[in-house]
């Protein structure tokens, strides 16, 4: 083989190699590019997702905020409703305390009409009875003694002949 034919052989050779580098780098580039388009696309598929779930995020947030509302308001209810029943227990104290006082005056009234009653025992237990009680002991058409005069006389209790309706219950 002669020296030309050798040095055409080279020269074949590397234009093979150069080609076969050429078509590599070439199809590597492609190759990187499609990669490259690849992961643009995922990246713009978790883009996606990522905003889907900031809007769940804002509505959650916004839930939140109406469950905290409802429960400021339920909690401002109950406060109201708390101070309220306060005011009435306040209320009802005092009512009950009037009552009392009531009681107590009808009570001292009682006994200043049995003491300035000539009819009624007030050396005995009866000051604190009610009225029906001090009529009870006594008959319809009692007989008694005039402590003025001395002489028997009749004593009619209004309580048993009148026989009108009359009201029974407590004074309380």
């Amino acid at each position: 083989m002669d020296t030309s034919t050798v040095i055409w052989i080279i020269v074949a050779i590397v234009v093979v190699i150069a080609v076969i580098a050429i078509v590599v780098a070439m199809s590597s580039r492609r190759a990187r590019e499609a990669r490259a388009q690849q992961q643009r696309h995922r990246a713009a598929e978790i883009r996606e997702k990522a905003e889907v779930g900031q809007e769940r995020a804002a509505s959650h947030d916004v839930a939140a905020a109406q469950a905290a509302a409802s429960a400021a308001q339920a909690d401002a209810d109950a406060r109201a409703a708390q101070a309220n029943a306060d005011r009435l227990a306040r209320e009802s104290a005092a009512r009950q305390g009037e009552a009392d006082s009531l009681r107590a005056e009808t009570a001292e009234q009682l006994r200043e009409a049995d003491r300035v009653d000539p009819d009624v025992d007030t050396k005995g237990d009866r000051i604190d009875r009610t009225p029906d009680d001090r009529t009870a002991d006594r008959p319809d058409d009692a007989r008694t003694t005039d402590d003025r005069t001395g002489a028997d006389r009749t004593v009619t209790d209004p309580a048993t002949t009148d026989r009108r309706p009359r009201d029974d219950r407590p004074l309380t």
